[in-house]
């Protein structure tokens, strides 16, 4: 066998933004579908107040995990790909770390969903340590995509959605088995995750070019030092979300919060390729994140891609959203369909802010990212305080308040950017 050829087979594929984000944008596709189907069947299988109580305690523990998360899958996913064998020690020793909190913030945040929202105790321990099964896969599936096998990521991202649609189309009945199917997806993906790294991952790491990262020498406690912006900026695209319908849960009632989640349904639909888009970016930003002229061509390229999909993609909103609503549920199209277009604004703004955070987030100052993730979140709480208590219609004033920070973000983001909040790091700079 020729050896050049058999090299040419196991060189590392580089990051492409264009074909990343189709593979991650294609398993978001997939898994909205998914997605969909489970919450139709949870629609019709729960009474309205039951299903608001558990979509609050599913959120609750998306948020509570993160610190599961400590912001280091970002950092494997900024750095990955220059680590080259160094790649293998960082994953080891972060999953690790997490490993080690996972069940302890599992319990305590199951506890607190049930003192805050009510609900049932056996289901949302399951539901809690399901998503810090999540968040463990999370840095395998960053390290496929800091080598470009975005296509790897996105079959894990599949396998944990399909897995619970699979178990709660064929044989969940039961608040307790829908909990129980919820867990057994992230369970499935990250198995999967692991065989797929020892096969396909750790194989094709190749020695490092000097120089290296700083994160391939860190011990424990300096890895969590460098993953805390990171930590508080993932925490921030959790809350991001999911803020309006937490707030939902303590100022209104469980039933406005499953309103509010059909419409969030049509929301997040359009939300995931924003995410993938955004990951995406932060590794091909990544790339050149120390050559201010090839950075400000990528972000010129990017920025210009978003202006032209962001409205595209309202428009496809306009046509699909209220007819789908309609027809999956029925029982709830009429209530639904003004919070759903102002969330659709919302998205659009969201959008248009993606290549102006990343670029931020490789900068030589990542805690402004951070700083502009949380003011967005702030504005929120302070909104949503107002309009919730104070509208006769709750679930509308939650979509204003998410609309509202939405533009906020983008225009921090926006002109954080043109402040040189991007700017590549310099020797000595700390990233304050």
């Amino acid at each position: 066998m020729d050896d050049g050829n058999e090299e040419t087979v196991r060189k590392p594929r580089k990051v492409s933004p264009h074909r990343d984000t189709l593979w991650l944008s294609g398993a978001d596709a997939i898994n909205l579908v998914l997605g969909i189907i489970i919450h139709v069947i949870l629609t019709r299988s729960l009474l309205n107040d039951d299903y608001g109580t558990f979509v609050l305690l599913l959120d609750f523990f998306h948020v509570c995990v993160i610190l599961v998360d400590l912001g280091l899958p970002t950092l494997i996913a900024r750095d990955g790909g220059k680590l080259g064998t160094k790649l293998q020690n960082l994953l080891e020793q972060v999953f690790k770390i997490q490993s080690l909190s996972l069940i302890i913030v599992g319990l305590l945040a199951a506890f607190v969903g049930i003192k805050l929202f009510g609900g049932w105790i056996e289901a949302a321990i399951v539901l809690a340590i399901g998503a810090g099964l999540q968040v463990l896969a999370y840095s395998v599936r960053a390290g496929f995509r800091s080598l470009g096998e975005a296509r790897l990521e996105a079959i894990i991202r599949i396998i944990d959605r399909g897995v619970v649609a699979l178990l709660i189309i064929t044989w969940a009945d039961s608040i307790s088995q829908f909990a129980l199917a919820t867990a057994l997806g992230p369970l499935s993906a990250l198995i999967i995750a692991l065989i797929l790294w020892n096969v396909k991952g750790r194989t094709n790491l190749k020695e490092p070019e000097a120089p290296l990262p700083v994160t391939a020498n860190l011990d424990n406690k300096m890895l969590i030092n460098t993953g805390l912006p990171f930590l508080f900026a993932s925490a921030a695209l959790i809350i991001n979300v999911r803020i309006e319908k937490l707030l939902l849960g303590l100022l209104a009632t469980p039933e406005d919060v499953a309103i509010y989640q059909i419409a969030w349904l049509g929301f997040i639909a359009g939300y995931g390729p924003i995410l993938s888009l955004r990951a995406v970016l932060l590794s091909w930003f990544g790339e050149v994140r120390d050559d201010l002229e090839k950075l400000t061509l990528r972000y010129s390229r990017a920025f210009t891609a978003c202006a032209i999909l962001g409205p595209v993609g309202v428009g496809i909103g306009l046509l699909i959203g209220p007819l789908a609503i309609t027809s999956l549920f029925p029982d709830y199209s009429e209530m639904v369909e003004k919070p759903f277009l102002i969330l659709l604004l919302a998205w659009l703004f969201h959008t248009m802010a993606t290549p102006s955070l990343a670029l931020i987030q490789v900068g030589r100052k990542p805690w402004n990212y951070t700083r502009i993730l949380w003011s967005g979140i702030a504005i929120s709480t302070v909104a949503c305080l107002f309009l919730i208590t104070t509208q006769s219609n709750a679930v509308l004033g939650a979509a204003n308040a998410a609309c509202f920070a939405s533009i906020c973000v983008f225009t921090m983001a926006f002109t954080g950017v043109s402040f040189g909040w991007a700017a590549p790091q310099e020797q000595g700079d700390n990233g304050d």
